[in-house]
């Protein structure tokens, strides 16, 4: 096989315009087909700046995008480039646009470094297989006490206006984003002056939807007038006619505090639909502060409806330690959640049909991720006053409100830049 021209930046990351991934010493990754258009023009063009609008020619030949999503591919690849300084590799160039710092040329052989590392591999096994029975041992009892930690997902961001309505699709993939863009029309061009923000989100079994009406001038979410859904793919006609009649269920207190359970300093609001009829399901947060900076104890107790009395019962209690950090962000913050306990309050899902499962599915994630001592990530995606948008890959946006004691509400803004 011919060798393949790779680009080396100073921050020790290759460019292979041609698979459209970027190397490292110890990683692979792919980029997205605007992360890749972006690079590579901004690499053919290196010797003058590239003008913003040129920018957003070349991500998106198909269709008209605003600065937003350019922005954020900018920012997605500073982070994948491994730039410890804003401008290592891409320097901003104010009014103008943007131009990409040094960088060497040269070739490699990836069918040559395929084998290769698996030459090494086959030499290690033999090593490997001599401590495979003590580390067995060891790793039974080290699973308690190092939980397994994966990588926060890159998602595909992109921004749209409709009318007075400010769009933000969250996606892993195109093919998602062309879903979402489509029923996003199909709903709001017939709403195009509410002054909205709203936010799509997609997953392989499910759609997520939350928004809010923004006051103009300051542009931040009107007091109750957040929603947040979760909706069965196979219900999405049943969500349709729900905002066409204008049947939106909003925020009831619980009030179930006592000397055993205070009152909590944030809840969450959300509405699962299926083709069994809406579901409505409330979560009292406790946060605490720890001894460590930026660290928190995490815990949630979780109601939902009952739809013969029209009540609250508890479904499942659940504690964690969560971390706020911006390592690998593509948002404001993300949350890096360590679980502790989980317990269910109501029942599992086991004998429940398929069209009641969604609102037990957050529920059995998190069953999941407690069996398997897994390390899981939310992110902040929009932050005003008491009151934070938060995603989580497993169970879709919801809105957090928060208390004036809540700890997170009194971060100082600088940790969320």
């Amino acid at each position: 096989m011919a060798n393949t021209e790779q680009i080396r930046f100073r921050t020790k990351v290759c460019f292979i315009a041609s698979k459209g991934i970027l190397k490292t010493s110890e990683s692979t990754l792919k980029l997205n087909l605007s992360e890749q258009y972006i690079l590579s023009h901004l690499i053919e063009n290196h010797s003058s700046p590239v003008t913003k609008d040129d920018l957003l020619k070349v991500g998106w030949p198909d269709r008209i995008v605003t600065e937003a999503s350019l922005f954020q591919v900018i920012r997605a690849l500073r982070v994948k480039l491994n730039e410890k300084n804003k401008g290592d590799v891409i320097e901003t160039l104010p009014k103008i646009g943007y131009q990409i710092r040094e960088f060497t040329r040269g070739e490699v052989n990836l069918t040559k470094q395929k084998t290769n590392n698996i030459i090494r591999k086959i030499n290690k096994k033999t090593i490997i297989s001599l401590g495979i029975i003590t580390t067995i041992l060891f790793s039974s009892c080290a699973w308690y006490m190092s939980p397994y930690q994966i990588t926060p997902t890159n998602f595909l961001i992109e921004h749209e206006n409709i009318g007075s309505n400010n769009i933000t699709f969250i996606t892993k993939n195109l093919e998602q984003q062309v879903d979402l863009r489509n029923k996003a029309k199909a709903i709001f061009s017939a709403q195009a002056d509410k002054n909205q923000k709203i936010y799509f989100y997609k997953s392989h079994d499910y759609y997520s939807i939350a928004w809010c009406q923004i006051m103009v001038d300051t542009n931040q979410c009107k007091p109750r007038t957040d929603f947040s859904y979760k909706i069965a793919p196979d219900a999405w006609g049943k969500f349709v006619q729900n905002i066409v009649d204008n049947k939106k269920r909003f925020h009831e207190k619980i009030e179930n505090y006592s000397d055993l359970m205070r009152e909590p300093l944030s809840i969450v609001y959300r509405s699962y639909i299926s083709n069994s009829g809406m579901i409505l399901k409330i979560s009292n947060f406790y946060i605490s502060p720890t001894s460590k900076s930026n660290v928190f104890d995490y815990s949630k107790v979780n109601f939902i409806t009952n739809n013969k009395t029209g009540r609250y019962q508890a479904q499942s209690i659940s504690a964690e330690s969560l971390t706020l950090t911006r390592k690998y962000s593509q948002f404001i913050a993300t949350l890096e959640i360590t679980p502790k306990i989980f317990h269910w309050a109501y029942q599992n899902n086991a004998s429940l049909s398929s069209n009641k499962a969604i609102i037990f599915s957050d529920d059995d994630n998190e069953t999941n991720m407690y069996e398997k001592n897994t390390i899981h990530y939310e992110h902040i995606v929009m932050a005003q006053k008491r009151l934070k948008l938060i995603l989580n890959e497993n169970s879709g946006i919801y809105w957090l409100h928060s208390s004036r004691n809540n700890p997170l509400t009194l971060l100082q803004a600088e940790h969320y830049k």
